[in-house]
């Protein structure tokens, strides 16, 4: 079973937006897959609500459906083998479920990000650091490349990322 723990920001309590709805909010989710053998059901009920300034961290054993939970707010969940029979996930009121495929687009990578865990497999070996930062920039906000590279080195810098500036150029397998 997956247990989930949750910080509030700075003030110490949650914050909704103006209209008191939370970020992001997941209802009920269940989430399964397809298998020769008959249907693995890897998410079954999970629910939560995340508000602007808050941090939640879901924790579980391997298995227990925290990236699979994870893709499924994304939008990136294979399909098949992977469905979604039940559930809902508001971000910011809106559930992204219902929503085509060019309205998910547009909010995953300019207002929903993930992180994968193992950057060597996540990140391009053969491009920088920065600049893969500063792509997301470039496609989302349409800054030129001295700006994303700016915001790279933001970053970087708000990460803790000791000497940001002179370790944008680096390759993910300069990171530890």
């Amino acid at each position: 079973m997956t247990t989930t723990e949750r910080t509030a920001g700075a003030t110490g309590r949650r914050a909704e937006d103006e209209n008191g709805v939370p970020l992001l909010e997941v209802r009920d989710l269940h989430v399964e897959f397809r298998t020769r053998e008959g249907v693995a059901r890897a998410v079954n009920g999970v629910n939560y609500s995340v508000s602007a300034g808050e941090t939640l961290a879901v924790l579980g054993e391997s298995g227990s459906g925290k990236s699979v939970t994870a893709q499924a707010i994304m939008g990136i969940l294979d399909m098949p083998p992977g469905r979604i029979p039940k559930g809902e996930i508001l971000f910011r009121g809106r559930d992204l479920l219902k929503a085509s495929s060019e309205e998910r687009r547009k909010v995953r990578g300019a207002r929903i990000a993930m992180i994968f865990q193992d950057a060597l497999s996540s990140l391009n070996p053969v491009l920088s650091v920065g600049y893969q930062l500063g792509e997301m920039f470039r496609v989302h906000q349409g800054l030129s490349r001295k700006d994303a590279r700016a915001r790279a080195i933001e970053l970087m810098d708000r990460v803790r990322i000791p000497a940001a500036k002179e370790r944008v150029g680096d390759y993910p397998h300069q990171f530890s």
